[in-house]
């Protein structure tokens, strides 16, 4: 299922995308979704691992019963999910309060969009490892 729905939703988003910047609104949707898409999409991409991680749980849960390796990979499932919840939920606050808003310029928002992403990938690349530790 997790397969399934993280192709269909990858499918629909780039037909939509595709359609509207072929059509003439490339514009209007890329300086509407350019600020939230790292938060959302980072989301989707989390909760598709976190599902993931309970699917192969149940399909090859190797030495361990299903049930005891359904156990120890939903530890590192909620984590994700939580991880994507939040971020979700803060694509939701950029999308209601930022996309929308007609004073920003396009290339401010999707400045603003590049920037969010750096600073999405940089957190999940680079948050809780030690610098200069042996």
């Amino acid at each position: 299922g997790t397969v399934f729905f993280l192709l269909y939703n990858a499918l629909v988003i780039g037909a939509v995308a595709g359609h509207l910047t072929q059509i003439g609104y490339g514009v209007t949707f890329w300086g509407f979704v350019a600020g939230h898409s790292a938060f959302e999409l980072t989301g989707a991409v989390l909760s598709g691992a976190g599902g993931l991680k309970l699917g192969m749980a149940l399909v090859a849960p190797g030495n361990r019963t299903r049930l005891a390796a359904l156990q120890e990979e939903s530890r590192v499932a909620v984590r994700l999910l939580v991880g994507a919840a939040v971020l979700t939920l803060l694509a939701a606050f950029v999308e209601a309060f930022w996309s929308p808003s007609p004073v920003a310029p396009w290339w401010l928002k999707v400045a603003v969009g590049l920037g969010l992403w750096l600073l999405t990938w940089g957190y999940l690349l680079f948050a809780g490892r030690r610098f200069g530790a042996t």
